[in-house]
């Protein structure tokens, strides 16, 4: 018999197995950030959507009611009722009908003057409405008692949480009409953006600025809360965002509960760069947290009868 042939078996050698595992490694380095990056467009998409959604609903509210609804609505000064002892419902559930949301709507008691801590609105208070929520904004978690919101109405300049602002389209007990926008409304922003929940200082301020003690503080303290609520429009639930800082500003979000006293609240987001803006033709854009600051406050001035450059 001739002479058997035995095949040598071969596997992979120490080097070609680092050789794949350093291959694979390099692939999926370069598909995580794709794929986070697809994800965040998604995320920033279904906000743009939300924005949109929501102009809607105010532009419905507009076409019934011949008006935008009110910032928040309170009884005027007087008679020893301090402002926040009111109801303090905001611009949001007035809208709810129009956002699919009519049986919530018809629960809530909008002539209640116990504020937070009465039935029905401190049960409703909880619910969890997506269309108020920006997707890109889920780490922070929504509070136990609390149904929290990423869009804020716009202040303008004003550094008060309370009284009415000289110029924006919500306000306490507003009422404001299209014909009264005199800047035009694709010259208005109406909504943007913040943080559910974020914390913001509620130091004493002093001159409208806020103090050196509220800077300090990392994380702030007290129960002062953006987006707390979208049912709540008051300081501690604070519903309003106000242009005296650019978006997502390195300067802390403050405010107070006086007249006399500051409010800086900025618009923020979670996107890269800056915030969604709702205008009052209801388009949505996206502002540049590198905007300029002359163009952003005029943005949250309906009627100053300045021209905008691009942004």
């Amino acid at each position: 018999m001739g002479k058997m042939l035995l095949k040598k078996k071969r596997g992979f050698t120490l080097i070609e197995l680092l050789v794949v595992i350093a291959i694979i490694a390099i692939l999926i380095a370069l598909l995580l950030p794709a794929v986070q990056q697809a994800r965040e467009a998604a995320r920033r998409s279904t906000c743009k959507n939300n924005l949109k959604q929501i102009g809607l609903a105010l532009h419905n509210y507009h076409d019934n009611f011949r008006s935008f609804p009110p910032g928040d609505v309170r009884r005027t000064y007087g008679a020893g009722v301090q402002t926040w002892t009111t109801s303090m419902l905001g611009w949001i559930p007035r809208i709810l009908p129009f956002l699919d949301q009519a049986p919530l709507y018809n629960q809530i008691n909008f002539e209640l003057e116990a504020g937070v801590s009465a039935a029905p609105n401190n049960a409703l208070r909880r619910e969890k409405l997506p269309v108020v929520r920006c997707p890109s904004d889920s780490s922070r978690q929504p509070s136990a008692d609390y149904g929290p919101t990423n869009y804020m109405a716009c202040r303008g300049i004003t550094t008060t949480t309370t009284g009415s602002p000289d110029t924006s389209i919500f306000a306490n007990n507003s009422n404001t009409k299209i014909r009264d926008i005199g800047d035009g409304t694709s010259n208005s922003m109406m909504i943007s953006e913040t943080f559910a929940s974020a914390p913001f200082c509620d130091d004493q301020p002093s001159g409208g600025v806020c103090p050196a003690s509220c800077i300090t503080k990392t994380p702030y303290t007290g129960g002062a809360q953006q987006g707390y609520s979208w049912m709540y429009a008051a300081l501690y639930e604070a519903a309003y965002y106000g242009t005296v800082y650019t978006p997502n500003h390195s300067e802390p979000d403050c405010g107070a509960s006086s007249s006399s006293q500051a409010a800086h609240l900025s618009a923020r987001s979670k996107h890269v760069g800056g915030v969604h803006v709702l205008l009052a033709d209801g388009a949505v854009r996206f502002a540049s947290e590198n905007i300029d600051l002359s163009i952003w406050r005029n943005l949250g001035d309906p009627d100053d009868g300045n021209v905008l450059g691009e942004w």
